[in-house]
Protein backbone atom coordinates (compact mmCIF):
# COMPACT_ATOMS: atom_id res chain seq x y z
CA UNK A 1 0.00 0.00 0.00
CA UNK A 2 1.10 3.59 -0.69
CA UNK A 3 1.30 4.48 3.00
CA UNK A 4 3.36 1.44 3.99
CA UNK A 5 7.10 1.87 4.62
CA UNK A 6 9.25 1.30 1.54
CA UNK A 7 12.84 0.37 0.82
CA UNK A 8 14.63 3.71 0.33
CA UNK A 9 16.73 2.27 -2.51
CA UNK A 10 14.12 0.59 -4.68
CA UNK A 11 10.65 1.32 -3.30
CA UNK A 12 9.80 -2.31 -2.57
CA UNK A 13 7.32 -3.09 0.19
CA UNK A 14 9.11 -4.15 3.37
CA UNK A 15 8.50 -7.03 5.72
CA UNK A 16 8.26 -5.75 9.30
CA UNK A 17 10.78 -6.77 11.97
CA UNK A 18 10.26 -10.17 13.56
CA UNK A 19 12.11 -12.65 15.77
CA UNK A 20 14.60 -13.36 12.97
CA UNK A 21 15.23 -9.77 11.83
CA UNK A 22 15.49 -6.68 14.01
CA UNK A 23 15.02 -4.36 11.03
CA UNK A 24 12.61 -4.15 8.11
CA UNK A 25 13.47 -6.56 5.31
CA UNK A 26 13.63 -5.70 1.60
CA UNK A 27 13.49 -8.66 -0.83
CA UNK A 28 16.34 -7.11 -2.84
CA UNK A 29 18.48 -5.21 -0.30
CA UNK A 30 18.01 -7.21 2.91
CA UNK A 31 17.70 -5.39 6.23
CA UNK A 32 17.08 -1.66 5.70
CA UNK A 33 15.73 1.33 7.55
CA UNK A 34 12.26 2.09 6.17
CA UNK A 35 11.34 5.08 4.02
CA UNK A 36 8.19 6.59 5.50
CA UNK A 37 5.36 8.31 3.58
CA UNK A 38 5.69 11.98 2.65
CA UNK A 39 4.41 14.51 5.19
CA UNK A 40 3.88 18.27 5.14
CA UNK A 41 4.46 19.50 8.72
CA UNK A 42 3.41 22.99 9.70
CA UNK A 43 6.05 25.48 10.82
CA UNK A 44 5.68 24.66 14.52
CA UNK A 45 5.97 20.92 13.91
CA UNK A 46 8.66 20.77 11.20
CA UNK A 47 11.72 21.30 13.36
CA UNK A 48 10.42 18.93 16.03
CA UNK A 49 10.02 16.17 13.42
CA UNK A 50 13.68 16.34 12.36
CA UNK A 51 15.27 17.26 15.71
CA UNK A 52 16.44 13.73 16.52
CA UNK A 53 17.73 12.90 13.03
CA UNK A 54 21.26 11.52 12.71
CA UNK A 55 21.73 13.55 9.50
CA UNK A 56 21.11 17.23 8.70
CA UNK A 57 17.76 18.43 7.37
CA UNK A 58 18.91 21.05 4.86
CA UNK A 59 16.69 23.96 3.88
CA UNK A 60 17.62 27.03 1.78
CA UNK A 61 17.50 30.06 4.08
CA UNK A 62 16.51 32.68 3.48
CA UNK A 63 14.13 31.01 1.05
CA UNK A 64 14.47 32.14 -2.58
CA UNK A 65 11.69 34.48 -3.69
CA UNK A 66 8.51 32.62 -4.79
CA UNK A 67 9.75 29.31 -3.32
CA UNK A 68 7.72 27.31 -0.78
CA UNK A 69 8.37 24.26 1.39
CA UNK A 70 6.41 21.32 -0.06
CA UNK A 71 7.14 18.26 2.05
CA UNK A 72 9.44 15.94 3.91
CA UNK A 73 10.36 12.26 3.81
CA UNK A 74 12.37 10.39 6.43
CA UNK A 75 14.26 7.11 6.47
CA UNK A 76 14.40 5.38 9.85
CA UNK A 77 13.14 6.76 13.11
CA UNK A 78 11.52 5.15 16.12
CA UNK A 79 14.01 2.70 17.64
CA UNK A 80 16.51 3.63 14.92
CA UNK A 81 17.95 7.09 14.23
CA UNK A 82 16.71 8.88 11.12
CA UNK A 83 19.39 8.08 8.51
CA UNK A 84 18.09 10.20 5.62
CA UNK A 85 16.01 13.35 5.27
CA UNK A 86 14.52 14.59 1.99
CA UNK A 87 13.27 18.19 1.97
CA UNK A 88 11.07 19.29 -0.96
CA UNK A 89 10.63 22.80 -2.34
CA UNK A 90 8.68 24.23 -5.27
CA UNK A 91 9.01 27.60 -6.95
CA UNK A 92 10.25 29.45 -10.00
CA UNK A 93 13.70 28.80 -11.46
CA UNK A 94 15.80 31.59 -12.88
CA UNK A 95 15.14 30.61 -16.51
CA UNK A 96 12.52 27.92 -16.95
CA UNK A 97 9.36 28.75 -15.00
CA UNK A 98 7.98 26.37 -12.33
CA UNK A 99 10.49 23.97 -10.80
CA UNK A 100 10.82 21.38 -8.05
CA UNK A 101 13.87 20.81 -5.86
CA UNK A 102 14.50 17.94 -3.45
CA UNK A 103 17.47 18.14 -1.08
CA UNK A 104 18.56 14.81 0.44
CA UNK A 105 21.00 14.30 3.29
CA UNK A 106 21.76 10.66 3.96
CA UNK A 107 24.21 8.29 5.54
CA UNK A 108 26.34 6.31 3.06
CA UNK A 109 24.55 3.29 1.65
CA UNK A 110 21.02 4.49 2.42
CA UNK A 111 20.10 4.81 -1.26
CA UNK A 112 17.38 7.47 -1.16
CA UNK A 113 19.39 10.13 -2.99
CA UNK A 114 20.34 7.89 -5.92
CA UNK A 115 16.75 6.66 -6.19
CA UNK A 116 15.32 10.19 -6.41
CA UNK A 117 18.12 11.08 -8.83
CA UNK A 118 17.10 8.18 -11.09
CA UNK A 119 20.44 6.40 -10.82
CA UNK A 120 20.80 2.65 -10.96
CA UNK A 121 22.50 0.82 -8.11
CA UNK A 122 25.50 0.06 -10.32
CA UNK A 123 26.29 3.72 -11.01
CA UNK A 124 29.01 5.27 -8.88
CA UNK A 125 29.83 8.90 -8.17
CA UNK A 126 33.42 8.21 -7.08
CA UNK A 127 34.95 9.00 -10.51
CA UNK A 128 32.99 12.24 -10.66
CA UNK A 129 34.55 13.43 -7.40
CA UNK A 130 38.01 13.44 -9.04
CA UNK A 131 37.22 16.40 -11.32
CA UNK A 132 36.73 20.06 -10.39
CA UNK A 133 33.45 20.87 -8.67
CA UNK A 134 30.66 22.57 -10.60
CA UNK A 135 29.38 24.77 -7.75
CA UNK A 136 29.91 25.62 -4.10
CA UNK A 137 27.01 25.39 -1.65
CA UNK A 138 27.05 26.95 1.82
CA UNK A 139 25.94 24.39 4.40
CA UNK A 140 25.69 25.82 7.89
CA UNK A 141 28.49 28.29 7.20
CA UNK A 142 30.80 25.81 5.45
CA UNK A 143 31.54 26.00 1.72
CA UNK A 144 30.99 22.55 0.22
CA UNK A 145 31.67 21.59 -3.41
CA UNK A 146 28.98 19.81 -5.41
CA UNK A 147 29.33 18.02 -8.73
CA UNK A 148 26.78 17.68 -11.50
CA UNK A 149 25.95 14.22 -12.81
CA UNK A 150 24.87 13.43 -16.38
CA UNK A 151 21.22 14.33 -16.82
CA UNK A 152 18.77 11.54 -16.02
CA UNK A 153 15.45 11.88 -17.89
CA UNK A 154 14.05 15.30 -17.02
CA UNK A 155 16.08 16.27 -13.96
CA UNK A 156 19.36 17.93 -12.97
CA UNK A 157 21.40 16.17 -10.29
CA UNK A 158 24.19 17.50 -8.08
CA UNK A 159 25.96 15.56 -5.33
CA UNK A 160 28.57 16.27 -2.70
CA UNK A 161 29.25 15.84 1.00
CA UNK A 162 28.22 18.04 3.91
CA UNK A 163 28.54 17.47 7.65
CA UNK A 164 30.04 14.05 6.94
CA UNK A 165 27.00 12.80 5.01
CA UNK A 166 26.00 12.62 1.36
CA UNK A 167 24.26 15.70 0.01
CA UNK A 168 22.01 15.33 -3.06
CA UNK A 169 20.27 18.19 -4.87
CA UNK A 170 17.79 17.11 -7.55
CA UNK A 171 15.86 19.67 -9.63
CA UNK A 172 13.09 19.34 -12.22
CA UNK A 173 12.98 20.07 -15.11
CA UNK A 174 16.59 19.54 -16.19
CA UNK A 175 16.94 23.16 -17.26
CA UNK A 176 16.06 24.19 -13.69
CA UNK A 177 19.66 23.41 -12.65
CA UNK A 178 20.06 27.17 -12.13
CA UNK A 179 18.38 26.89 -8.72
CA UNK A 180 21.58 25.09 -7.62
CA UNK A 181 24.26 27.74 -7.83
CA UNK A 182 27.20 29.32 -6.06
CA UNK A 183 25.86 31.17 -3.06
CA UNK A 184 22.99 28.80 -2.31
CA UNK A 185 22.85 28.83 1.48
CA UNK A 186 21.46 25.85 3.38
CA UNK A 187 20.69 25.70 7.10
CA UNK A 188 20.18 22.59 9.21
CA UNK A 189 16.63 22.59 10.58
CA UNK A 190 17.79 20.63 13.63
CA UNK A 191 19.67 23.60 15.04
CA UNK A 192 18.07 26.63 13.40
CA UNK A 193 16.08 29.30 15.15
CA UNK A 194 12.30 28.92 14.71
CA UNK A 195 11.28 29.72 11.13
CA UNK A 196 8.02 31.53 11.76
CA UNK A 197 7.82 32.98 8.26
CA UNK A 198 8.58 29.80 6.33
CA UNK A 199 6.24 29.74 3.30
CA UNK A 200 4.44 26.41 2.89
CA UNK A 201 2.66 25.12 -0.22
CA UNK A 202 0.89 21.90 -1.15
CA UNK A 203 2.61 18.52 -0.81
CA UNK A 204 4.89 17.90 -3.83
CA UNK A 205 3.40 15.02 -5.88
CA UNK A 206 6.78 13.68 -7.05
CA UNK A 207 7.98 13.51 -3.42
CA UNK A 208 4.88 11.57 -2.41
CA UNK A 209 5.02 9.23 -5.38
CA UNK A 210 8.79 8.81 -5.87
CA UNK A 211 8.02 7.19 -9.21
Amino acid sequence: MANDPQCPSCGSALRPPNLMHEQHLCPQHGEVAPLHPAVLPDVTTLQRVVRGAAVPAWLPWPMPATWVFTGLRLVGGGPQPVSAVAVALTGASLTSGPADLIIVSEQPGTGLGPRIAGLSGAQSVSAMLQRPADAMVDTGGWANPVWSLPAVDDRAVYVGEAAGEWLWLIAWPEIAWSVIHDGLRLVDLRGTQPLGDLPIGALMPRLAELA
